[in-house]
């Protein structure tokens, strides 16, 4: 049977079930999740079996460099551990052979990232040149610094940033998939997952042009200003909001958001997989919900919307449109 194409989608969440399972091997109900996803698509399995047989490869392998990779994923700390061996796993799907259809955020260059968090994982960082960030949850950046730039490319995700300040002759520039911003002595945030861009600016201003994926003018957002980025373009500026930057109190606040966008942002601080049935994913919801119990969203969500949860285990819940028996 020949090898079925395997997208980003996928390939990541095989990822994810890797590392879940190497730091709870005794789980019972873990297991039975991940048995669970593996048995429901084919593409899964796929995606199963070219971890395995990657894990195997570098196994046999007897060259210096595979021996100095496995030693040091043993011997460094837990999260360098963890990027590190991200990063050897992703070979496994983008090197010759791996079948991954890649979409936007392409799998290597994300788990290879200079700086990045994983579900439910927030991170501030300070740079060489005193300039400060802070990472949502599943979010990636590089940092390229060279004698007449500072370069920041956020890869997917959310990222706030404070400017260091007495570097004018150096701008800092920052790349993502829908445009590039060069902040003027600012704190701003900028998204970037998808089809979803954002820029909010909260302090001094940001000039904005376009890549090749997004054609508009180039624009200058003063502080106090957003604008967001859709499958519909550019909107027209608006007041920036606190709100916005919510997840930093690991909240989540959204007023009329589909309950597709929704869950897919709250799959962000969940281990595990949500699922919202297309029967119910244009329902509307509003309010302030805290990102640090998903399972108690949930049921909330059952009680202000005809929805109900089917959990095919703790890991794996779908929403879908409540019986009317």
């Amino acid at each position: 049977m020949a090898a079925l194409k395997i997208n980003e989608d996928i390939a990541v969440q095989a990822v994810e079930w890797y590392f879940s399972l190497k730091e709870s091997p005794q789980d019972a109900e873990l297991q039975r999740s991940w048995k669970a996803w593996i048995d429901s698509d084919q593409t899964h399995y796929q995606a199963w079996l070219k971890i395995e047989q990657f894990n195997q490869e570098l196994g046999s392998l007897a060259n210096p460099i595979s021996k100095t990779l496995t030693h040091k994923s043993v011997t460094l700390e837990n999260k360098n551990r963890r990027q590190l061996l991200r990063s050897i796993l992703a070979i496994a799907f983008v090197g010759a052979g791996g079948g991954i259809a890649l979409q936007r955020h392409q799998l290597f260059p994300v788990m290879a990232a200079d700086y990045r968090t994983g579900k439910g994982e927030t991170r501030q960082i300070t740079l060489n040149d005193g300039t400060r960030i802070e990472l949502n949850a599943e979010s990636a950046i590089n940092v390229s610094f060279s004698i007449n730039e500072r370069s920041l490319y956020l890869l997917t995700g959310d990222v706030l940033i404070e400017t260091a300040r007495g570097e004018a002759a150096r701008p800092l520039v920052v790349y993502a998939a829908w445009a590039r911003f060069q902040p003027l002595g600012t704190r701003f945030y900028i998204r970037s997952r998808e089809q979803d861009g954002l820029l909010a600016v909260y302090e001094g201003a940001v000039n904005l042009w376009q890549t090749d994926q997004l054609h508009f003018s180039p624009l200058r957002i003063e502080s106090g200003q957003k604008l967001v980025f859709d499958q519909n373009g550019l909107s027209e500026l608006m007041a920036a909001e606190s709100s916005d930057l919510a997840w930093q109190q690991n909240i989540l606040v959204v007023d009329a958001m589909f309950l597709s966008d929704f869950v897919k942002e709250l799959g962000y601080h969940h281990h595990g997989w949500i699922h919202c049935d297309n029967s119910v994913s244009q329902m509307r919801v509003s309010g302030t919900y805290p990102l640090d119990d998903i399972d108690r969203v949930l049921r909330a969500l059952t009680t202000s919307l005809p929805i109900e949860l089917v959990y095919r285990t703790r890991y794996w819940i779908t929403l879908k449109a409540k019986s009317k028996n």
